[in-house]
């Protein structure tokens, strides 16, 4: 392979995370709580346009200043958390408030971009500084520490679906301001905390008249793509059977149940004559012929007496009229 194709290649590559949690995923029970809060988790029975942008601004305006004020009264005011010496208020919040409180239908500001995006930036850039600060020389490297934790951080948000720009910022953060480099480790959890209360304030202020969020952790509707699922698993089992198994000669006395012509028996499937079954078609007389046997098997059915010599029944392979064709091998009744 030559590097030009593999650049040519790579340009169709793609992951998502989510097509192999979403399988793992249960559905929101949001439904099931009381009105009066699944209202304020951000459920609807009936969905509406949001309001409009003079509603939106002063929404706006009350949920950044409630928001921002919270983390900073807890922050300054917890002596655990005064004990590690932080910033009046970490800047990224500030970034955060615009989406979750202004732009609240964007995915990016959505609780699992939000505090996921925040908590993977944050230990990226404590895990990149602190490698950083291995060299001697890291006062004078610190601003290349600052864009690799970013890079870094971007590149795992987007992989992982929890792209949340302000994310960026905590990553930078966390290589170039001495107050938090002094923090280490301690800076991911007062990220997580801040970002938690954020949300927080969020589904008050958020859902008095208008929705916040949209989805908490995927907008795919999980309950639909179960019964997919379901349905298509059992596509996959009727695919598996194997047309040649479609040879059994109904057998007198056997479970059955007619179809317009075709009878369909425990041990045989009984077709007219002049009646010539695709590969498809086979298939799927085949499915219902094991479920009877099954269910005859536990004693659901009756007996009934076949009418028809079983060598009246026999289906086989055989092929269409045509001489010298290669045409799909199909089913008919010798």
């Amino acid at each position: 392979m030559t590097p030009a194709s593999l650049v040519r290649r790579s340009e169709t590559w793609n992951f998502d995370i989510d097509a192999y949690t979403n399988p793992y995923t249960p559905p929101s029970p949001l439904h099931r709580f009381p009105p009066w809060l699944s209202r304020f988790l951000g459920y609807r029975k009936e969905q509406k346009e949001d309001v409009g942008n003079v509603l939106g601004a002063v929404w706006s305006c009350v949920g950044t200043v409630l928001g921002l004020a919270v983390i900073a009264a807890v922050f300054n005011n917890t002596a655990s958390i005064r004990a590690h010496n932080p910033p009046a208020l970490i800047a990224s919040f500030g970034a955060s408030a615009v989406l979750e409180y202004n732009a609240i239908r964007s995915p990016l500001g959505q609780p699992r971009n939000a505090l996921l995006g925040h908590t993977i930036s944050a230990i990226v850039g404590v895990a990149i500084t602190k490698l950083f600060q291995l060299s001697p020389h890291f006062e004078s490297v610190k601003w290349v520490a600052g864009a690799v934790s970013c890079g870094t951080a971007s590149a795992l948000m987007l992989l992982t679906g929890t792209v949340h720009p302000p994310g960026g910022a905590s990553a930078v953060l966390a290589a170039t301001s001495p107050e938090i480099m002094a923090m280490g480790w301690y800076f991911v959890g007062l990220v997580v905390w801040g970002t938690t209360l954020m949300l927080g304030v969020g589904l008050g202020v958020n859902n008095v008249q208008r929705r916040f969020p949209l989805y908490w952790w995927t907008p795919v509707d999980l309950r639909e793509l179960q019964r997919r699922r379901r349905r298509d698993g059992r596509a996959d089992v009727e695919n598996d059977v194997q047309p040649e198994k479609i040879v059994d000669v109904v057998r007198e006395g056997e479970e059955k149940v007619s179809l317009g012509g075709i009878r369909i028996e425990a041990w045989g499937v009984e077709v007219p004559e002049d009646l010539v079954l695709s590969k498809e078609e086979a298939m799927l007389l085949e499915v219902l012929r094991e479920r009877l046997r099954k269910r005859g098997d536990d004693g659901v059915l009756e007996r009934v007496p076949s009418s028809r010599p079983s060598t009246d029944c026999t289906m086989v392979l055989s092929r269409s009229g045509r001489s010298g064709s290669d045409t799909e091998v199909l089913y008919s009744v010798t």
